[in-house]
């Protein structure tokens, strides 16, 4: 059988060829583009691929950033084996194509060299950052350092990721594809994934697929079967003028289409056509020489890619024959080389050579393949995870038992949380068969076994599966420790709360039962947890918690027991217990979860408080802390949201708007994209953009209508609705349309206060309601409904605001809110009041710094009408030299509309040029010294009509009375 027969040209894909060239071409322009092609086996995904990537560094031009072309290859082993294979192989490539510049982008954070270590141990050596310190459990840590290097490095590369045979991906990288794909984070990056839609896949490969499937942004490249004459073109390309038309056709046949089979049919040159497509990929394998044939069955064992030093052993061979079977087998076309050792040239071809080895010298080679790995895995859990696999395969389950039990205990297990359950559940399933199962697991209980496999289950976040172990190890007969029972118990309610956001009340009560006679430290730190979740709604059974945690000495369980004590403190108001408990968590801490979450409470006091700046500042140090630790898209992107809302109120409006946009980049979780978006909406409002409010909110409504069920998310923007609808209040100057207005955001504002579960929550609201109490005043017509409705407004921020009163920053808000209430008052007095408000403005921040630009604008209404046009017009210039800078253009229009009905601060025209056509018209008549009854006949309207006309009027030209009003007039020839 003749070589390898590849045509020099791609066939029949011009139309495929175009769409990845353009999502290419795309990405080299700084348009990051994913795309997914499928197709059956040897249909040509690869060198479509290879195709399309040639041709894009064949016309690139100087100015073009470098490609570098980085593929993760999947490989047909599930969940268990291979560990970090097909994301080692990708970091790999992009060390080989950047080079020093991929230590450039982590060298600033110690987490992703840590994480990166794991995978490329070689770039721990070439690093001065320190790798010592261990690494949370995490489900998507690697994928998210990954992420980060790429989205670094497409600032000077175009970077282009190809995930091969995503039908075999492993959860890291199934997750690293999905994810990558949705946010594609980065400039010049172009995203290719190919997989086999009829190869049976795993349950978490399957959601991957089914998740990009849904995606409408992301283009689909169908590969079907060559027609005859496509097959035809193709035969001549690789050999031209050698096949007449029936032995072509003959081929096509065949063949089906499918262009790999093709190139081994033209291969055999002659040779009789086989019976069987299995028969055609074995032809070049069975006519090799024995010691070649040895070379390939070995390899077919070996999996996908196997190093040369592992294959010399495996063999026993001496190096010199070994090379020659290498050669030979490289010159028939069955393998090829790769980096550090060989692979199949086809996936096709392992797979029919690997089925038929015999079972007896198959199950030899797995044996050699765990031993020569054992002799040289050391510490590696990917190495012992494949010892593992192998023993298995060899069918010495006692040895496979025991190289996992010392696979799991390797560090790099808690970066596979995934592949760590998958293992732990092996052990299970062996526990029958092999002899002493519970000394060779150091001790534990099968429960336990199956509980550690729940346990990193719920670390790789699938929540569902993870309670069905659970459930199965609870299932099992009762261990003699009733401590393991409790701690499955536990992590039911774990998974239970995840899925269903409710505490499994009969499993909490089983596992106090369990454990409240039990002195043991690890018991007795079960308990703390139990009972603190237990009673989670009473503070003195979450200070008993914190009395147990204390006593058992676990620093994790005291902090996550004082932090849960502390939110409790919080959601009643007792926000300096709620601080104290806080500090103390973070004082005892141990762990990077434990501190994010102390934290996290710390600053939302603050926030809470009105010490806007003190919540940015620990909000900061959260973010600082995730960079550092690799983890922008989990810790870190929540970290983005926090200091994005609480820039805000600070008026740094553009960081805010930076952030959010960043953790949307980030997240895919529907209720951190809606708190992000929700960020973006509150930014639209007071930016005068009531459209793209709208969008945001239509976006929400509609594609993630389930966040509506979360009260916070739900109240958060039911607050945003009533800031917009008291936007079109102010707007409205008909009072018909006004009433209207009026009534939606009553009703929206009873709707708003009861989801307003917690009491720490409503002074968020209070400026809307003391707004929409002074909106009502004023309008004629109004009715008994809203009339109590608004009374009933001004009651509850009249509540709100005495509750505050002893809150030191938060004072701005309270006196803003008592002159927002007092709108019927004197002018002079309503003037006082609002130059005091916006005076405790500037001794304390706890006024968002939208309001006191609103402060300012009611001032300065207020001196109006009073008739101090100069201090209202030094009010307004002030609001006009601060309010462009924090993005609020909404009130700098206000401040405006004012100004032009006012007459400030303009010339006579202006003054005259902002009447209306009937205000110039009553003007007219006013400066003849007629009355308003006269002025009615005049122009057939109502003397109550001519009234409000000529106040109008007075208002516009800055005048005092009628007198004033028809001496301008005849002043500016009126």
């Amino acid at each position: 059988m003749a070589g390898v027969a590849v045509s020099p040209v791609l066939i029949g894909r011009q139309a495929e060829f175009d769409a990845l060239r353009g999502a290419l071409s795309d990405g080299r322009a700084g348009v990051p583009r994913a795309v997914v092609i499928r197709g059956e086996a040897g249909i040509g995904k690869t060198r479509l691929v290879e195709e399309a990537i040639r041709s894009l560094r064949a016309e690139a031009s100087p100015d073009d950033p470098p490609v570098v072309v980085a593929t993760a290859q999947c490989v047909d082993g599930g969940d268990v084996a291979p560990p970090f294979h097909a994301l080692r192989g990708l970091v790999r490539d992009l060390r080989v194509g950047v080079g020093d510049g991929l230590l450039d982008v982590v060298s600033t954070s110690p987490g992703a060299v840590r994480t990166l270590a794991v995978l490329v141990p070689e770039l721990a050596e070439s690093s001065a950052t320190p790798t010592r310190e261990p690494v949370e459990p995490s489900s998507d840590i690697i994928s998210d350092t990954i992420e980060m290097v790429v989205e670094r490095l497409s600032e000077r590369f175009h970077v282009v990721i190809v995930v091969e045979d995503l039908h075999w991906a492993d959860a890291l990288t199934a997750s690293f594809a999905t994810i990558l794909a949705t946010t594609l984070r980065g400039r010049h990056i172009t995203l290719v994934l190919t997989y086999r839609p009829d190869e049976p896949a795993t349950r978490t490969t399957l959601s991957a697929v089914v998740a990009l499937e849904g995606r409408r942004s992301i283009p689909h490249i169908e590969l079907e079967r060559l027609s005859a004459d496509d097959v035809g073109g193709q035969i001549e390309a690789i050999a031209p003028g050698r096949f007449s038309r029936p032995a072509t056709d003959a081929i096509a046949a065949r063949s089906g289409g499918v262009p790999f089979f093709v190139e081994e049919l033209v291969a055999l040159d002659g040779e009789a056509l086989p019976g069987a497509l299995r028969d055609l990929l074995l032809l070049r394998y069975r006519s090799a020489s024995p010691q070649a044939r040895h070379l390939i069955e070995v390899l077919s064992v070996g999996g996908d890619d196997v190093d040369h030093d592992v294959l010399l052993r495996v063999t026993g061979a001496d190096p010199a024959l070994l090379e020659d079977g290498v050669r030979e087998a490289l010159d028939r076309g069955i393998i090829a080389v790769s980096a550090t050792g060989y692979r199949f040239r086809h996936a096709l071809l392992r797979e029919a050579v690997y089925a038929d080895v015999p079972p007896g010298a198959r199950r030899d080679a797995h044996r050699s393949y765990a031993d020569a790995l054992e002799h040289r895995a050391g510490a590696s859990f990917s190495a012992l995870a494949a010892v593992a696999e192998h023993r298995a395969m060899a069918g010495d389950l006692s040895a496979a038992f025991d190289a996992t039990i010392r696979c799991l205990a390797q560090p790099g297990a808690e970066l596979a949380p995934s592949v760590t359950a998958a293992l732990w559940r092996r052990l299970a399933d062996w526990w029958d068969v092999v002899p002493d199962a519970d000394v060779r697991a150091g001790g534990a209980s099968r429960m336990e076994v199956l509980r550690r496999a729940g346990e990193a289950l719920w670390h790789a976040g699938d929540y569902e599966e993870a309670r069905t172990v659970v459930r199965a190890a609870l299932a099992l007969p009762e261990p003699s420790d009733p401590v393991e029972r409790a701690a499955a118990l536990w992590w039911l309610v774990l998974c239970e709360g995840w899925i269903t956001n409710r505490a499994d009340e009969d499993a909490l009560a089983e596992a106090e039962g369990l454990l409240t006679h039990r002195e043991e430290p690890a018991a007795r730190a079960l308990l703390a947890l139990v009972r603190s979740l237990l009673g989670r709604h009473e503070i003195d059974a979450l200070q008993a918690a914190v009395a147990i945690a204390r006593d058992a000495e676990d620093p994790a369980t005291l902090a996550i027991c004082l932090t849960n004590l502390a939110g409790r403190f919080a959601f009643e108001g007792e926000l300096d217990l709620a601080a104290a408990a806080a500090r103390e968590a973070l004082a005892v801490a141990d762990g990077a979860v434990e501190r994010h979450r102390a934290r996290m409470l710390l600053a939302d006091v603050a926030f809470f408080e009105g010490r806007y700046e003190g919540a940015l500042e620990i909000y900061a140090l959260m973010l600082r802390e995730a960079l550092d630790a690799g983890r922008e898209r989990g810790h870190g992107a929540v970290a983005m949201l926090l200091m994005g809302q609480v820039l805000l109120p600070l008026g740094r409006v553009d960081e805010s708007v930076a952030l959010a946009r960043r953790a949307l980049q980030l997240m895919t979780v529907p209720l951190d994209r809606s708190s992000a978006l929700r960020i973006l909406a509150e930014g639209d409002v007071w930016g005068d953009r009531l459209e793209a409010y709208a969008e945001k909110r239509r976006l929400v409504r509609e594609e993630m209508p389930e966040v509506f069920d979360v009260p916070d998310e739900d109240a958060g923007w039911r607050r945003l609705d009533l800031l917009e609808r008291l936007v079109r209040v102010s707007d409205e100057h008909d009072d018909r349309r006004k009433l209207a207005l009026l009534s939606g955001a009553l009703e929206l504002e009873t709707v708003l206060r009861a989801s307003e579960t917690q009491s720490w929550v409503r002074p968020w609201a209070l400026p809307l309601r003391a707004w929409l109490v002074a909106e009502a005043d004023g309008v004629q017509g109004m009715n008994a409904s809203i009339d109590r409705g608004v009374a009933d407004v001004r009651e509850e921020a009249e509540a709100v605001a005495s509750a505050l009163a002893d809150r030191g920053a938060l004072t701005p808000l309270v006196a803003c809110v008592a002159a927002e209430l007092a709108a019927d008052a004197r002018p002079p007095a309503h003037v006082a009041m609002w130059r005091a408000a916006l005076a405790e403005a500037r001794v304390r921040n706890g006024l968002p710094v939208q309001f006191v630009h609103l402060a300012r604008l009611r001032l300065a209404e207020a001196l109006v009408a009073s008739g101090d046009r100069a201090g209202a017009e030094a009010a307004l210039a002030e609001l006009r030299e601060q309010a462009p800078a924090t993005g609020d253009a909404l009130v700098v229009r206000w401040a405006d509309e004012l100004a032009a009905r006012a007459g400030l601060a303009s010339d006579p025209g202006t003054r005259v040029a902002s009447l209306t056509e009937r205000e110039s018209q009553v003007l007219g008549l006013v400066a003849r010294g007629m009355s308003n009854a006269q002025i009615g006949r005049a122009l057939f309207i109502s003397p109550k009509t001519a009234s409000v006309h000529v106040s109008s009027i007075l208002l516009k030209l800055g005048v005092a009375n009628r007198t004033e009003a028809a001496a301008f007039a005849r002043d500016t020839g009126r």
